[in-house]
């Protein structure tokens, strides 16, 4: 994701925060409180204070949901806060299943232990092919070191 300003920024930090760590624990639903997000943004020197039409127009964002694959479930404080950007508002979001990548097909994995790892497989294929496979490339590199 590009680094456009502050907006971005705020967008980053909630992926960071909330939506891959839930996406990790396998959880569907994601709530953002605009207020402890806010705090938080400012303790991580992220946002000055009280940025609220900010923070609330982030996290609205065609481009929140689609770099994040959720979609906004609920918006709930609206009646405390009819401009819809204040610190009382809490966003719901439904997290998505991540689209694979065209051509890629992973298997799925076992357990959660194992998920980073699956993720992995076959990240070098295209790479190895490229340096005449895996092993010759591997011992030309052992070769190298010996001389």
């Amino acid at each position: 994701m590009a680094n456009y300003g502050s907006t971005d920024r705020v967008r980053r930090s909630a992926a960071e925060q909330y939506i891959e760590p839930a996406r990790r624990r396998g959880q569907q639903i994601v709530k953002i409180h605009s207020g402890t997000f806010g705090r938080f943004l400012v303790e991580q020197k992220v946002l000055p204070p009280n940025r609220f039409p900010i923070i609330c127009n982030a996290l609205q964002s065609k481009r929140f949901f689609q770099e994040n694959h959720v979609t906004l479930q609920e918006i709930q404080g609206l009646q405390s806060a009819p401009s819809g950007r204040s610190s009382t508002l809490t966003f719901v979001y439904k997290v998505e299943a991540i689209p694979a990548a065209p051509g890629h097909s992973s298997p799925a994995p076992s357990s959660k232990s194992t998920d980073a790892f699956a993720n992995l497989r076959g990240i070098l294929k295209h790479t190895y092919e490229q340096l005449d496979g895996a092993e010759r490339f591997h011992r030309r590199e052992r070769e190298s070191w010996e001389r």
